[in-house]
């Protein structure tokens, strides 16, 4: 399968669109543009840019909502009908407003989150708050997990919420090192990162 990238000034899933190229973005950036705002200062967090996967010239089916040089990414596995399925986020490394959260290295980051999405049964688009269910697992560098299954009842009503958390929980396979521009396997594939 042949995988290419198309970089965008912004990105996320929406309905099919007249000006949203697959419902997806407006503006496509060169490889240039991309390659810029990727070596921008670590810090500069709200000058963020996507990345579209496309494989076999059809429908993407994934995407990422990236910071320059990795602080903080977001990955966004797509159904055919071009809702996100399945949510991962590697949290920032360096966030100079929250010192809680800066691990302090910056060539590696940490997969933090992931999240399944359950939608309705006809077959169209949906936003992510239309689903009627979603399972989270979130993780922390010192091997804490947790999982929480939300099942929604209807407009109006809170939903059912199942929560688990574990201690020890082995978490090597979560920290990826920080990719030069265009490498971008690990995150769209993080299942195979060992």
């Amino acid at each position: 399968m042949t995988e290419r990238y198309i970089y965008t000034d912004k990105v996320g899933a929406g309905p099919e669109h007249p000006k949203k190229q697959w419902g997806l973005f407006s503006k496509e950036l060169t490889t240039d543009e991309a390659v810029a705002r990727y070596d921008l200062d670590a810090a500069r967090r709200e000058d963020w840019f996507g990345v579209v996967l496309q494989s076999d010239d059809q429908r993407p089916h994934a995407y990422l909502q990236m910071c320059p040089r990795a602080n903080g990414v977001e990955m966004h596995k797509l159904n055919a009908q071009g809702s996100v399925d399945v949510a991962y986020t590697w949290r920032a490394y360096y966030t100079p407003s929250d010192s809680a959260h800066d691990d302090g290295d910056d060539s590696r980051i940490f997969l933090s989150a992931i999240t399944w999405y359950t939608y309705p049964d006809e077959l169209r688009f949906y936003l992510r708050n239309a689903s009627v269910g979603n399972v989270s697992m979130t993780f922390g560098p010192d091997g804490y997990g947790k999982e929480e299954r939300v099942t929604k009842r209807g407009f109006g009503e809170p939903a059912d919420v199942e929560t688990r958390e574990f201690r020890n929980v082995e978490v090597t396979a979560n920290w990826t090192r920080i990719p030069d521009f265009g490498d971008w396997g690990a995150f769209f594939h993080p299942e195979t990162q060992k």
